[in-house]
């Protein structure tokens, strides 16, 4: 019996051991699936959509093959439909039954197509020759972009592959238990030669005895009948049978029991008596983190650059409104005079605070700090005005206070509209009274709508500094205007139901002299923006005034409008007609 169990043991050993080994070679199933598709168009454009990336769990890996450069991009599925346009594309498919890919020729009246590259709209983007291969995880929303270089024909050779779950679990405890088993059977071998050996070892034989005498054998007396059915049952098969039905009886009675007791249902969970609210559908980001960092670089070193090189034009690529006016001036004037003092440096270090947009449809707006050199903290206004544009700053603007708490930038925050009442002023009145307010200070009929105390601005431009202007003149006479810049005000709602609000304020200063026949002599900027070295009918400088402001709700308290930063700096000169 010893021998069959460990027989048995080892049978069982290499049985368990066995199908664990098995699990992880002839059994295990291939750990991916390919999809692919042999495109015969001359589209320049390739869409891969997010639903098909993810028709299968799992990182996928895109493999394009073609001749020449290869590009390959994943943005917002919107984006890119967007930035494809009316340029003709093959939109990639999912045949799940023969797990292949299909192509959708989508044809377009674009006759000649910019290359993708660089755009503002990608996630992230990729580049190679004849073959790239690129793992990604996207979801559903994000699409893939395939081109060459936007007029030769799109890649040929697409295909995605995704990972299979083939893992092995039961594997490692049945090659274990194999072992273990097999040690038992051992263990099992090594009992059953001992014993045996023990029993087929030397043996004395014991002699008989006689035979001891038998006593008498006495008849039992006849049993009485039993006076009452089951009576025979008494003696010790009665007390087995009934220890035995027992239990049988108990059992059966405590089932009855559960069966009964609820009358022989199981109570099922009810619903709520309130469904779940679906949320209110919002647009998403107009920009990821990541993506709006590249963005920032690319839009220092485009800055830098055309500081470099005093070019208004390469400023232009990444510059617009009242911050590429700023800067043109200044590179005009620093040709004409080289000792004119060149404007700061775009910051070029970490996005702080990054708020995009919540918007689907161009333009598009961020707003963003950056951090600069000496512990300098910026504020900039990035437009993008259509899907194929690059993101331009409209106006960036030195921060002298911090910024109220604003929307994360995974869930980015709307704009508010110039004449929105939600707020205590609109934001489209607010450079005109502003303007006021710097001009006539504290008699002003808007002073009180702004806060003075902390207003770095209004105390290095407003009414003292424009008369200490006039008491070192004293031969001229020094006339200052306000007006409203072209730039459209740009206002994001902040966490408290205010908002922050960018708008663009210009400042005219007239010089002219006195007395007649007397000259005015402009100096500095002035001078070689005017192109004049003296004049007798005057010189009007204007100056551009960058402005960030913070308004309270309606509904706040305290409806005082703060100044957040500022940039002021010459914008144009001539003599007086």
């Amino acid at each position: 019996m010893r021998f069959v169990l460990a027989i048995v043991l080892f049978v069982v050993a290499v049985a368990t051991a066995g199908l664990g080994v098995a699990q992880r070679t002839v059994l295990q199933g291939p750990d991916h699936i390919t999809a692919s598709v042999q495109l015969a168009g001359d589209a320049p454009f390739v869409i891969l959509d997010g639903s098909v990336l993810n028709s299968h769990p799992g990182t996928q890996m895109v493999k394009i093959e073609g001749e020449g450069p290869l590009f390959m991009a994943y943005g917002r599925s919107d984006d890119i439909t967007a930035w494809v346009g009316e340029a003709s594309a093959d939109v990639i498919g999912y045949d799940a039954d023969a797990v292949e890919l299909t192509a959708d020729a989508r044809p377009g009246t674009e006759e000649e197509s910019p290359s993708p590259a660089g755009s503002d709209l990608w996630i992230q983007e990729f580049s190679g020759e004849g073959e790239l291969v690129r793992n990604i995880n996207v979801p559903t929303d994000v699409s893939v972009l395939i081109a060459s270089d936007g007029t030769a024909a799109a890649p040929a050779q697409i295909s995605v592959t995704w990972p299979l779950d083939n893992s092995t679990p039961w594997s490692g405890p049945l090659i274990v238990g194999g072992i273990a088993i097999l040690l038992l059977g051992l263990v099992a071998l090594i009992w059953a030669l001992v014993h045996a050996r023990r029993r087929h070892g030397p043996r004395r034989k014991t002699p008989k005895m006689p035979k001891a005498p038998r006593p008498a054998q006495l008849k039992p007396a006849p049993r009485r009948s039993a006076i009452t059915a089951g009576a025979g049952d008494t003696g010790a098969r009665g007390r087995r049978r009934a220890a035995v039905a027992a239990p049988i009886a108990l059992v059966g009675v405590l089932a009855f029991t559960a069966c009964t007791a609820d009358g022989g249902a199981v109570p099922s969970a009810t619903p709520s008596s309130t469904d779940a609210i679906a949320a209110a559908e919002i647009d998403p980001p107009v920009v990821t983190q990541q993506q709006f960092e590249r963005i920032v670089s690319q839009v220092s070193s485009a800055v830098a650059k055309a500081d470099e090189a005093s070019s208004a034009r390469t400023a232009g690529t990444r510059l617009a409104g009242p911050a590429l006016e700023l800067r043109t001036a200044n590179y005009k004037a620093r040709k004409e005079n080289s000792k004119v003092a060149a404007l700061p440096a775009f910051p070029a270090g970490e996005a702080q605070l990054i708020l995009p947009q919540q918007r689907h449809e161009w333009p598009r707006v961020v707003f963003a700090t950056i951090s600069g050199d000496e512990n300098a903290e910026y504020g900039a206004m990035f437009v993008q005005e259509t899907p194929r544009s690059d993101y331009k700053v409209h106006y960036i603007m030195r921060l002298t206070q911090s910024i109220p708490e604003v929307a994360p930038v995974d869930l980015g925050a709307a704009r508010l509209a110039p004449d929105n009442k939600l707020l205590a002023y609109t934001p489209e009145q607010l450079a005109t009274e502003y303007g006021d307010v710097l001009l006539k200070g504290d008699e002003s009929e808007f002073a009180t709508h702004f806060d003075a105390e902390n207003d770095l601005l209004r105390s290095t431009f407003g009414v003292e500094y424009k008369e200490q202007r006039r008491k070192d003149l004293p031969t001229a006479s020094l006339k200052f205007s306000s007006s409203v810049g072209d730039e459209e005000p740009y206002a994001f709602a902040t966490n408290d139901t205010g908002a922050i609000v960018a708008v663009d304020l210009q400042e005219t200063e007239t010089v002219k002299p006195k007395e007649t026949g007397a000259a005015i002599n402009p100096t500095g900027a002035v001078k070689a923006l005017s192109g004049k070295q003296t004049t007798t009918k005057g010189i009007a400088a204007t100056y551009g005034m960058q402005v960030l402001f913070y308004v309270p709700p309606a509904t706040a308290d305290d409806q005082t409008v703060r100044v957040l930063g500022f940039t002021q700096g010459l914008i144009s000169a001539r003599e007086v007609a």
